[in-house]
């Protein structure tokens, strides 16, 4: 079962984790925007309105959540660990993210979401995430969001 047992700021010294999780072939492709990974931790490390935070599953790397602070909004982005994928910890992680009182100033959440990648709007509504939309942006993706 999958379970979530803290959060922690991501290191530079862990981005050979994440780069493992790019050989997998869907993770390149919806996340090439991260790449080269060094270069990407570099800019958003810097900027005080982004957050990277590495999941665990006691010691074992289990997601990274990418956010991005717009007032008292959040926009997410979630990688989960390959090895991990339709195990249900994309939506623990969520879940648990959501709840962390560390976070509790955020009164909406937004995760932006390529229409056809079903596994991940599956995963963030079954968060708690909806959409009013029923067609995707002129970019292809689907805004999906969470008021607490």
């Amino acid at each position: 079962m999958a379970s979530i047992d803290s959060f922690r700021f991501l290191k530079e010294s862990e981005l050979n984790i994440i780069e493992k999780w790019f050989e997998n072939e869907n993770v390149r492709q919806r996340m090439d925007g991260m790449l080269p990974l060094h270069q990407w931790y570099a800019r958003v490390i810097n900027d005080e309105n982004n957050a990277v935070m590495m999941a665990y599953d006691q010691q074992l790397p289990a997601g990274v959540v990418i956010i991005e602070f717009v007032e008292d909004k959040a926009y997410i982005g979630l990688i989960v660990n390959p090895q991990h994928h339709l195990q249900g910890y994309g939506k623990t992680i969520l879940r648990k993210l959501i709840d962390d009182r560390n976070f509790a100033r955020v009164s909406e959440w937004a995760a932006c979401i390529e229409e056809d990648n079903q596994i991940s709007i599956s995963c963030f509504k079954a968060a708690g995430f909806t959409s009013v939309e029923t067609e995707p942006d002129e970019d292809g993706f689907f805004t999906l969001t969470l008021r607490h």
